[in-house]
């Protein structure tokens, strides 16, 4: 039984034996008196192999952003970008206020300079006329 045991053992360490002879050596193991070492190895995996493995969590060691703080930045991200619509809205309508208060002012002109032109008329036909006093007949009043 020893000799067996033996053979066995170096088996094993060897790394060569079938799981049939692993079973024969714990149960050879069990009935020796020597292999005190051995006895020990193999009750231990026995041992090792009874225990039920505790259920746990992997904790994940790096940190997620909180939720409140990706609120925070999506509304900052909101209020910036209704900002700069505003932004344009406003500079868009300002630009059309100044260019139809150009408008006004060009037909504001153009309607004067007609008038003008139109008084004009009138002192082209003293044109012909050679002095001021054929302008206002002061010759006719001497006489």
């Amino acid at each position: 039984m020893e000799n067996r045991l033996s053979s066995l053992l170096k088996k094993y360490w060897e790394g060569e034996t079938s799981l049939e002879e692993e079973r024969e050596i714990k149960n050879l193991l069990q009935n020796a008196k020597d292999f005190e070492e051995e006895k020990k190895f193999f009750l231990g995996i026995a041992g090792i192999s009874s225990i039920q493995p505790k259920e746990f969590e992997l904790k994940n060691n790096i940190k997620k952003p909180s939720f409140h703080w990706i609120k925070i930045a999506a509304l900052f991200i909101i209020f910036l970008a209704v900002g700069a619509i505003l932004y344009r809205y406003q500079m868009k309508k300002a630009e059309r206020e100044a260019f139809e208060q150009v408008m006004e002012a060009f037909n504001l002109i153009q309607t004067n300079m007609q008038k003008g032109t139109e008084n004009l008329g009138a002192m082209g036909e003293m044109r012909h006329l050679n002095t001021t006093q054929e302008i206002f007949n002061l010759k006719e009043q001497k006489q």
